[in-house]
């Protein structure tokens, strides 16, 4: 039998703070904390680990939650390149000593960990997550001036530690293209976030309405989000006031957005219901309440994020999808779950279609759950490893 160990950082947001006084929360907060859990539930008798670095603490943190065992490390963060953690390194110099059946699991790639990290796993299974960051070679290739400097610095530290990979699990296979040409064969498969199925579980679409107070007859169209550029709900929202001339049962709800989004005034101005922050524990309610849920497009640099997590919980919620990011559906057949759309025709077009029920979706929740549970993602996962010990026990 083997171990495995997810490496990740503690990502701080004002929303999710993620502090040592936070109790659990300090331990479980984040990607790496989320596949170690899930991959112990559905492989109990696998040992897991899950090693974070964190900027602001001083000393070593360890914590047992739900059979894995947490350790923070003190780490220092350099700027952009993010975090580096001397005493990280150290443990895992003696770690690899001690215990030879490994399979270690980075999450991101883009970043002083990763590089820092990966250069001592040469005799181990390194596999890697991807989450939707862009490569330090593309980032190159659409920046100018000091940026392009930043990220042209950052290429050889990501070519070295790309040397080092076994496996990369990428949510778009558009970012092959942008990555390092290493001297070793890397096996690139897709895979996402599995969802919680027990968080959207879907309610009848009028009782939804009736518990947000909106009105249960009207047809709602559905963005859950900041209101920024990154995913263009500028498109969604300009599509929504084109649509509103010529019907007035149709209404657009925007939640998870702020006063401060530079998209906020354009928003109110257009007439969309706004909502503010939203619980995850309430997520469901709006998604069931929709008629259909739109993820407009990626900008530029950030193109490789994949599906996206909220489309899929829309599906379990039984809500049709529109969007581009559907391109990265890892189904046979996106018309499964909503309609591939990438501009402002195609999602005004897309968006009528699932209005006027021209096109009709069934079994929206069993179709997710078959390829994005937790419990098929943990699946597939374990054939990877398992397949990478037996190749490094033969070495």
């Amino acid at each position: 039998m083997y171990k495995v160990v997810y490496i990740d950082y503690n990502f701080i947001d004002e929303r999710y703070p993620n502090t040592v006084d936070d109790g659990d929360k300090f331990f479980t907060y984040g990607f790496g904390s989320i596949y170690a859990r899930k991959f112990r539930k559905y492989n109990p008798d696998i040992l897991v680990e899950c090693w974070k670095v964190d900027s602001r603490v001083k000393k070593i943190y360890e914590k047992e939650i739900e059979n894995v065992k947490f350790i923070v490390f003190p780490s220092k963060r350099i700027a952009k390149f993010g975090h580096y953690s001397p005493i990280l390194i150290k443990y895992l110099k003696k770690f690899i000593k001690e215990n030879l059946n490994v399979v270690f699991n980075i999450s991101s790639i883009r970043h002083l960990l990763f590089y820092s990290v990966a250069i001592h796993l040469k005799n181990f299974p390194l596999v890697i997550q991807h989450h939707g960051e862009a490569s330090a070679i593309y980032k190159y290739k659409i920046n100018k001036g000091i940026k392009k400097l930043f990220y042209a610095l950052q290429i050889p530290l990501e070519w070295y530690a790309f040397k080092f990979i076994d496996v990369f699990f990428v949510l778009d296979k558009r970012i092959i293209n942008y990555l390092p040409k290493a001297n070793k064969k890397i096996t690139i498969e897709v895979s996402t976030t599995g969802v919680d199925e027990e968080m959207f579980i879907p309610i009848d679409k009028k009782e939804a309405r009736r518990k947000l107070g909106l009105n249960p007859d009207q047809k709602y169209i559905l963005y859950i989000g900041s209101l920024n550029y990154t995913k263009r709900p500028d498109i969604l929202i300009d599509v929504y006031e084109e649509i509103k001339k010529e019907r007035n049962d149709v209404e657009l709800i925007l939640a998870g957005n702020e006063k401060s989004d530079p998209l906020y005034q354009k928003a109110k101005n257009s007439g969309a219901i706004l909502y503010g922050y939203i619980l995850q524990t309430e997520l469901y309610m709006y998604l069931s309440a929709a008629d259909v849920y739109v993820l407009p497009k990626y900008k530029p640099d950030m193109i490789f994020l994949g599906i996206g997590m909220l489309p899929v919980q829309a599906a379990l919620c039984n809500t049709p999808v529109v969007g581009e990011s559907l391109r990265n559906y890892a189904g046979i057949n996106v018309k499964d779950i909503g309609i591939f759309a990438d501009d402002y025709g195609s999602i005004k077009i897309a968006i009528r279609k699932i209005l006027e029920q021209e096109i009709k979706f069934n079994k929206l929740r069993e179709t997710a759950l078959s390829i994005y549970s937790w419990e098929t993602i943990v699946i597939n996962n374990k054939i990877a490893f398992d397949n990478l010990i037996e190749r490094y026990v033969k070495k």
